[in-house]
């Protein structure tokens, strides 16, 4: 039976039993950080503002195919 040490393999009991390297600060990437509030402003659904619809404009080719089914719906529905 076999008893598994917590700590580094590498520096094997002294990992157990030394001293931690102190860890170093890292600078954040970002130049201006957000505070808190702005952070939930991002992800709450209320704050968003829903911005309004508009109506795709159309290509040249889907205006000549709106044309065509135009005059095909008019000759279905007229009196001859």
């Amino acid at each position: 039976m076999t008893i598994s040490i917590p700590g580094s393999k590498k520096r094997g009991l002294a990992g157990l039993l030394g001293r931690k390297k102190p860890e170093t600060v890292v600078a954040p990437a970002a130049k201006k950080q957000l505070q808190g509030s702005q952070v939930a402003k991002l992800f709450d659904k209320r704050e968003r503002e829903k911005k309004p619809l508009r109506p795709a404009k159309l290509n040249a080719n889907e205006k000549h195919d709106r044309a065509q089914l135009s005059s095909l719906r008019g000759a279905l529905y007229s009196d001859k």
